[in-house]
Order: C-alpha cells, then structure tokens, then sequence
C-alpha cells in the first residue's frame, strides 16, 4: 500500500511538472536564449529567435552569433558597417529587436544620416561577457573577411568578476565548457526559467551563475582587485588587429544607474587608454548622469529603451567626425590608411 502511494505520488508529480512546464511556455518561459559551449569564446549564443530573459521581448540570433536579422555577407561597395562588442547591455538586455542602441543607430544613419550609402550596424554583445572575452570576440570578427566591419565599437563591460576565463587550459577548461553544456540543457525548461531566472533571480540564479563559471580563477571576493594590466591588455589587442585590418576601432564607456564619474578601475582605464593610443571614445557617464535613472535603466546596469536611444543619438555624435564616415557618408574626407595611423579622440571625447 505504501508503495502503491507512492508511486502514486511521483505519478501526479511529474504530472503536475507536465502541465506546469506547459502552461509557462504559453507565458514565453522555456524560450530564452541558449547558449552553446564554444573552444575558442567558451560560449555562444544558439541562433534563431527567442525571448528576452526580462520583458520577454523578441531577440534574434543570426547564425554568426550577432543580434542581427540576417547573416552578414561580405561587405558591399555601398555598405558602411559597424558592428558593436560588448555584454548584455551591448546585446540588449530587455529589449526587442529594434530598440537596443546598433539597431537604433542603425535606423538613424538610414533615415538620412548617412546619406551616399547604406549602413550596417550590428550588435555582436553577448550575455555575461568580460572584456578579455570581447577582446577575443573583436579578434574572430575582425580578422574574418565576410564579417569585417569599417567601424568596430568596443564597449566596456561590468563583468569583470570572469575576466580571466579566456587563461582556463586544459582540464579545467573542459570542466567550465561541460558545465556551460549542463546549463544550456537546462535553460531549455520553462519551470527552470520562471523559478529559478525569475522569482529567485538575485537569491539563487546569480549563485548558480557562479557555480557555472567555477574554476574561472576570478571570483566576487576578489573582484576589488582587477588586472588592469590584462584589461589594457585586451583593449591593445584589439586596436592591433583592428589597425591591421583598416578598421577604425572605437570605445564606449558604458556607466551604470546612479554613477557620476568612472569608479572601476577599467573604467579609468578605458579612458586612459583612449587618450594615450588617440583612439575615439563615447563616455556615457557624464551623459547618462543628468538624466532621471529610473527612465535609463531597467535595473542597475542595463539601459532601457530611452537609455539605448540615448547611448545611439551620442555614438552618431562621434561616428560623424570619423574620416571612414566623413569619405563613405559624406564624400568630404580624404581616404586614410587606418592601418598606419591614429585619429584624434578629441571630437568623440568631449562628452567625459
């Protein structure tokens, strides 16, 4: 009898779990993004078209990992590409496909800002990136004739607790890509999502987060005490293949709700760096500062509509005073050999 209660039990469990998984996939849980483990980046995005973890808006993955509707091809006489690296926020975290900052940027220069040709502006954020893996991310794309961009913007990222997950080797890179296998299977379930990614996001999603990235040789505790060196590192990094390969390469400094000034070591910097190798950088800080936090961000890193129209209207700002624009756009400006020379910051950093 006690066993027949039982295996009564877990029949009407499971059956519950059935309905229950059922019933939130009609409420877009079970729909998220996965991501895949990847040997060179450590993960991926999954293409096709899901759903934003907050506010469950559409998000579009093409088959090269970009939020972009269509796959790049080589690019066209009659294209000006940009393609943007970041994190979440340079992805676009809780907002659809038209309303984070390259598709705005991109829907600006087409509706005459660019007039002589057609722009191409691309999101190539990915979800909890570090910069060091951004880094990375520029290098692949970059040096990668189809997807090469005329403009690559490099956006800061909050990250900086998995900074050294590019230095894993060995077994303990095939441990952290086994686990980020694990988590890609189980952010398919619909009752994951809602409980664990929902209701218990700040108590035990950003734990398990942790959980994953076991083994990344940095953790909270000493997120204090970042490797600039490794930051300045990366950023150089890009620069170099950017300058190889004729791209201008750009920097935005990304702020956070309530910031005044650059506080995070990166962000000093990031800053640095821009002044010291006369690259153009966007500082939103002073920018977003002024405005009413709660109309920029959805929670303490991640813009909102108004904040990414806001973050595109600056980087238009800046992209105009770029030669590569002025000669595509513009027709006014001499061709320049981005490969062998440097560009004066001064126009894109009058905002810091």
């Amino acid at each position: 009898m006690k066993k027949h209660r039982f295996l009564k039990s877990i029949f009407w469990f499971f059956a519950f779990c059935v309905v229950f998984e059922l019933v939130l996939r009609l409420f877009g849980y079970g729909n998220y993004t996965i991501y895949r483990p990847d040997d060179r980046l450590l993960w991926v995005p999954e293409p096709g078209r899901t759903l934003t973890v907050v506010n469950h808006l559409p998000i579009t993955i093409n088959h090269q990992g970009f939020r972009y509707a269509s796959d790049l091809t080589q690019k066209q006489k009659d294209q000006l590409r940009i393609i943007a690296f970041g994190d979440s926020s340079t992805q676009g975290w809780g907002v659809d496909d038209n309303s984070h900052y390259s598709a705005v940027l991109e829907r600006t220069m087409n509706s005459g800002a660019c007039p002589k040709e057609h722009a191409q502006v691309v999101s190539a954020g990915v979800n909890a990136y570090p910069n060091s893996l951004i880094a990375e991310k520029v290098k692949l794309v970059v040096e990668d004739p189809v997807t090469r961009p005329d403009i690559a913007i490099v956006a800061y990222s909050y990250n900086s607790n998995f900074e050294k997950l590019p230095n894993l080797t060995g077994e303990a890179r095939k441990a952290f890509l086994r686990r980020v296998e694990v988590k890609s299977i189980v952010r398919r379930s619909a009752i994951y999502n809602f409980v664990i990614e929902d209701l218990l996001r700040r108590v035990a999603y950003y734990q398990l987060r942790h959980i994953v990235m076991k083994g990344s040789l940095a953790t909270i505790h000493d997120a204090d005490v970042p490797d600039v060196n490794q930051f300045d590192a990366g950023l150089q990094q890009s620069l170099d293949v950017c300058r190889r390969n004729g791209v201008q390469m750009m920097l935005l400094l990304l702020g956070s709700d309530g910031e005044m000034a650059p506080e995070h070591p990166f962000q000093k910097a990031m800053l640095d760096f821009a002044q010291k190798n006369n690259v153009p950088i966007v500082n939103m800080i002073p920018v977003i500062s002024t405005k009413d936090q709660s109309k920029m961000f959805m929670d303490p890193a991640h813009p909102t509509v108004a904040g990414h129209q806001i973050i595109a209207n600056e980087l238009l700002k800046a992209i105009r005073t770029l030669p590569v624009y002025q000669q595509d756009c513009e027709g006014t400006a001499p061709a320049v050999n981005v490969a062998n020379s440097s560009h004066s910051a001064a126009a894109a950093t009058a905002t810091q």
